[in-house]
């Protein structure tokens, strides 16, 4: 028998992006219990580089933060989008910034012990910027930084958001290497 086993899965709330189920879990050693889990449509994110290497930033108002944070152009992935292609549109509505050739850079799964969302980050360099497009309830404002500026607030806990810190980690790597 396998360690824990999921037996049944009992939808709870279903939103936009997420849906909220109880799982009844069996274990090895005969136990059972129940276990609260979110599914999430998915989310994708950008590291855009202009031509001076500065990388365009968004801050906006998050709940679970409960404050505005500073964070990488990112949303959800619509049904059928690929997840490159919600990551140049979610870059495009949020700052305007217009990109080619985006760059895989890596996936994460910012919660797997009661999620599971991914977030695919990728990188571009800006080609140029078209208007804004924001939700009708988005507000967000446009900084620019030098990596080097936005690694020294991830260490000094201005930056916590996990794909905004995962994302330029990897982009830092990836330019050390050469490789992007």
């Amino acid at each position: 028998m396998e360690k824990i086993k999921r037996i049944d899965r009992s939808l709870v709330y279903k939103g936009a992006w997420i849906s909220m189920y109880t799982d009844s879990m069996a274990f090895a050693n005969g136990n059972f219990a129940d276990w609260d889990f979110i599914h999430h449509n998915g989310a994708a994110a950008m590291v855009a580089e202009e031509a001076d290497g500065r990388i365009v930033m968004i801050r906006q108002w998050r709940p679970g933060a409960e404050r505005e944070i500073l964070e990488l152009p990112a949303g959800g992935i619509n049904q059928g989008e690929e997840p490159i292609d919600a990551a140049v549109r979610e870059l495009r509505e949020e700052t305007g910034a217009l990109c080619e050739n985006a760059i895989p850079l890596l996936m994460i799964q910012p919660s797997p012990a009661y999620n599971d969302e991914k977030v695919h980050m990728f990188y571009c360099k800006v080609t140029g910027y078209s208007e804004l497009e924001l939700d009708e309830n988005e507000y967000v404002t446009i900084e620019r930084y030098s990596l080097e500026e936005l690694i020294e607030m991830i260490l000094s806990g201005k930056i916590a958001d996990s794909k905004t810190v995962a994302g330029l980690f990897a982009y830092q790597e990836l330019k050390k290497r050469n490789e992007i």
